[in-house]
């Protein structure tokens, strides 16, 4: 009787756990929602100054940065998804005679001189990339073990950077962009190709790092400029313009309002645009000089705004109340930028990572209520994720905070072991553990949290953590 009655209640545990994972989505880059918050989180009670966080899975080997790129794990339906394209080098090279030049190191060349060196360094990584086999690589990976269910590799072709957007899944489709703008569509249960389409444009060695927005059938895609995609057929139904709509890494985010949806997104070189997503047709423009940050969508006394943050204190962080008529700019910060990094809003203010600091402003006003600096030897790109009252920025480490306004109150800051666990330094001491501290987050990619549940994109995979403390069931 022991033994049928252990085996029915693993059963029920197997049962229910797989109920909870269903119901958990952080479906596209950013989440549900693309402004970076779990609303639907379990209390995060793993997380605690002497926490110690360890991983309940780890993915099989996955290469990332330039042999395998910067996407963001998603999830949906109890599977995490990730793209890499992948390098694979085939033959020796010697020392490139046009090395890259970081910023602070140009200073012996004129402007002149730097643009000629540059176009020599392009046109020699273009031939250097001949010496690698580039592959585009999906994965499908069972939330509740880390196994690969899984995955689908079609051949590809070389890019400056290798490819990094973040899949979009939507109606059981996994939508992204591929390298030599191709964008693409795969069956999420089983990694069929649904269709593949080469947006027009003459491709050299260009590598976007967008992802789709799906909304009324369309998925549009930044590739270059804007295109909208019958989601269904991949065939093109309209195109933006090629200056106005023009963009880089930014992806556009789906706005409802009134029963309709609306496509929002950064535009144009400085500009954030609302355009219908069946038409292409282009409502509003702003001037935001936001530029690779995601803009984000909240509300503030019943009214629908919407958060931008460029890349220059000039453009700083600002916020707008928006109307299919049109936006009105209510207030702007200039406290912090950031070439990509994407703010969260939670509770009536918005966080925000730019520089080497951190800041909270309040929606309403845009009034600092505080910020404090970083440890951190190179912070950017890397975008903020929030659940539970809390706020997670994971470059070189993991950092918690809580979402208050009074005050910067960090409730758990750790680095990494080399066998993925985090904690603080003191209790990595206590622990005698390893190597602490060299193995890190993928830099530019952002964590998925769904259901308590965080999975972090790795250098050579991803890793799974139980934030909330328990493994198996969930309310």
């Amino acid at each position: 009787m022991r033994g049928r009655t252990w085996t029915w209640m693993l059963v029920l545990t197997a049962m229910t756990s797989q109920v909870w994972i269903a119901k958990g989505e952080w479906s596209q880059w950013r989440g549900p929602h693309r402004d970076g918050v779990d609303l639907k989180s379990p209390a995060l009670t793993a997380v605690k100054p002497d926490g110690v966080l360890k991983p309940i899975w780890q993915s099989e080997k996955i290469p990332s940065g330039r042999e395998g790129g910067w996407g963001s794990p998603v999830v949906s339906n109890g599977r995490v998804y990730l793209f890499a394209h992948q390098r694979e080098q085939l033959k020796q090279l010697g020392k490139p005679k046009y090395p890259w030049i970081p910023p602070d190191k140009r200073g012996h060349l004129t402007p002149k001189e730097y643009e000629e060196y540059e176009k020599n360094r392009r046109d020699e990584d273009e031939a250097r990339g001949k010496a690698y086999r580039f592959t585009e690589v999906v994965y499908c990976i069972d939330l509740a073990n880390g196994k690969t269910v899984w995955k689908k590799s079609i051949k590809s072709i070389y890019t400056r950077f290798v490819q990094s957007g973040t899949i979009a899944v939507h109606d059981e489709k996994l939508y992204f962009l591929g390298a030599g703008f191709v964008a693409r569509c795969l069956d999420a249960k089983s990694g069929d190709v649904v269709w593949e389409t080469k947006l027009p444009g003459e491709f050299r060695d260009q590598f976007m790092m967008s992802s789709f927005a799906i909304a009324d059938g369309v998925a549009v895609a930044h590739c270059g400029h804007l295109f909208g995609l019958d989601a269904n057929k991949g065939g093109i139904i309209w195109e933006g313009d090629v200056k106005d709509h023009r963009g880089t890494h930014t992806s556009p985010i789906v706005w409802r309002h009134g029963g309709k949806s609306y496509i929002i997104v950064n535009a144009g070189g400085n500009d954030t645009v609302c355009l219908g997503p069946r038409t292409g047709k282009e409502l509003w423009r702003v001037d935001s000089d936001a530029t690779n940050a995601t803009p984000v969508l909240t509300q503030l006394d019943g009214a629908d705004v919407l958060v931008t943050y460029g890349r220059s204190r000039r453009g700083g962080l600002r916020c707008y109340r928006i109307q299919p008529s049109g936006a009105k700019e209510l207030w702007t910060y200039h406290g912090c930028a950031d070439k990509g990094s994407s703010p969260v809003v939670v509770d009536g203010h918005v966080y925000v990572q730019g520089e080497r600091r951190l800041a909270c402003v309040e929606l309403k006003s845009g009034a600092e209520k505080w910020t404090t600096l970083l440890n951190r030897r190179r912070p950017e790109y890397t975008s903020l994720v929030a659940a539970d009252g809390k706020v997670c920025y994971a470059l070189e480490g993991a950092l918690w905070f809580s979402a208050d306004p009074s005050a910067f109150k960090p409730i758990m800051e750790g680095r990494l072991d080399d066998g993925a666990v985090i904690a603080s330094t003191e209790v990595h001491e206590s622990r005698k553990a390893q190597k602490v501290g060299k193995l890190q987050p993928l830099r530019c990619a952002s964590p998925a949290l769904v259901g308590g549940k965080m999975i972090l994109r790795l250098p050579d995979g991803l890793v799974c953590y139980d934030l909330a403390g328990k493994l198996g069931l969930r309310d």
